[in-house]
């Protein structure tokens, strides 16, 4: 058994090269009193040290964490109890680690030596813990998709290199242009009405088609690809037809992508060396498209929520000074779009804020929890102002590989959106509910209200429906 970097078997990381031991006694460099401070994390009894999954019955499941009203109560509860790392089960019986602190987040992020994304390392696979119809299935697989989300090492750095070449190619003023059209053409679609879900109609659909038309797809194949997705997150292991049709559309579209002179990134990705052949390039293409869609659909929806439902945004909206880059920034920080990343799996055992991870247990990162950790907020909030270290685009080798693109795709996506509607939440905030996904946090419906915007043709004769 081994202790992963500077963590030991009877404390906890409270800062570089400083621990601090069960018992409250600071460890070499610590300042005087530094066990006892105000922020550190709770002392573990003595019957919780190196504790294992196994010896936990009462586990909470993870989706809790995303589709609670107030996740940080969550978080808190299981800090209190648990310490750095918690135990949690992903479904009923299928048990993993929670990692809640900012110093193990990232020493977890960065060591892919230790916490390996491939999930046929899984030792649930020999316990035959995922059910016939486990939503896990597609996610801890046996026999994984070959791409740079699913590998480590050398193999993740052979595939992620066409991934950031073909995202470096993409220009920034032309993304912004397709943007905002494409977000346009979604309100033209419902702004006669008045009201609107702006989850189902705006912020699930403006990411993919504007990932789409990055890519090169054909309108009638975007359209198809995205239902596609849609029905086989949806059906889980049920999907194998579904899966069969759309690897058929991305191969024919990379095949395509090949003979074309643009530069799109399905046509980099089609003409890019590093892959051994087409069916990594479009598992490749598949991969980037769903996981920026997914987590820009999170971004976006939660963006709006907060600006449509926190005073402090939705007075300034009515005042019309309202900074997007503030309300995103604040995601970012207070409720991260991707709360919980997916599974790692440790290929040894080693302890970790005295838990024993065990030779293939699942890991989960809480970016939310690390981001939210009391030993890294400052005492005072208005420190926090334009501070952008947070963890919410990952660390490491498998860090986000365009946040500033994430970014101006996000921005112009809410900013297009409050500047041509004078939306209103239709509702209560409080009894707002999110989406049940363990790894995403946005609200199920974001239902608006607004008064239909007033136009006139060509011949300059009015086309509001209340003076005809």
């Amino acid at each position: 058994m081994t202790e992963l970097g500077r963590m030991t078997g009877s404390g906890h990381v409270t800062g570089p090269g400083r621990t601090t031991s069960a018992g409250g006694a600071a460890g070499p460099g610590a300042p005087p009193g530094a066990g006892d401070a105000p922020g550190r994390r709770p002392r573990l009894a003595p019957e919780q040290r190196r504790l294992r999954l196994g010896d936990v019955a009462d586990r909470p499941l993870l989706s809790e964490t995303t589709a609670a009203e107030n996740p940080d109560h969550v978080y808190s509860r299981l800090r209190k109890r648990w310490g750095a790392v918690a135990p949690v089960d992903l479904e009923p019986g299928v048990p993993a680690w929670l990692v809640l602190g900012h110093a193990e987040v990232v020493a977890v992020m960065r060591d892919d030596r230790t916490f390996v994304k491939d999930p046929s390392t899984w030792r649930g696979h020999d316990d035959a813990l995922l059910g016939a119809h486990s939503g896990l299935r597609p996610l801890i697989s046996r026999a994984p998709q070959h791409t740079a989300i699913h590998q480590d090492g050398a193999e993740h750095m052979r595939l992620r290199a066409p991934i950031d070449d073909a995202l470096e190619q993409v220009d920034e003023i032309r993304t912004a242009v397709v943007v905002r059209r494409l977000c346009t053409m979604l309100i033209q679609r419902f702004e006669r009405r008045g009201r609107a879900d702006l989850v189902a109609e705006y912020a699930s659909a403006v990411p993919f088609l504007v990932m789409s038309e990055l890519a090169g797809y054909d309108p009638e194949d975007a359209q198809r690809v995205q239902e596609i997705i849609q029905a086989i997150f949806q059906s889980g292991p049920d999907g194998r037809e579904l899966r069969k049709e759309l690897g058929g559309i991305i191969r024919a579209h990379i095949a395509r992508s090949r003979q074309r002179p643009t530069q799109d990134i399905a046509g980099v990705l089609a003409r890019h060396p590093a892959f051994q052949d087409d069916l990594e390039r479009a598992q490749t293409l598949v991969a980037l498209t769903s996981i920026a869609s997914t987590s820009l659909l999170s971004w976006v929806a939660q963006t709006l929520t907060l600006v449509l439902t926190d005073e402090r945004f939705s007075n300034r909206l009515r005042g019309g000074r309202l900074n997007i880059d503030d309300a995103l920034d604040e995601v970012l920080w207070r409720s991260t779009p991707n709360p919980n990343m997916v599974p790692r799996y440790a290929t040894r055992d080693v302890l970790l804020d005295d838990k024993l991870i065990e030779k293939g247990d699942a890991v989960v990162m809480s970016v939310h929890a690390a981001n939210h950790d009391p030993a890294i907020l400052p005492d005072d909030e208005w420190e926090e102002i334009g501070n952008r270290a947070h963890l919410s685009f990952g660390g490491g080798p498998h860090a986000c590989p365009a946040p500033r693109l994430a970014r101006v795709i996000a921005r112009i996506a809410a900013e297009t959106l409050v500047r041509r509607l004078h939306v209103s939440f239709d509702g209560d905030p409080a009894a707002l509910e999110w989406a049940p996904s363990p790894w995403l946090r946005y609200p199920a419906r974001l239902p608006v209200t607004f008064p239909v915007p007033r136009r006139t043709d060509e011949e300059g004769r009015s086309d509001h429906p209340d003076e005809r």
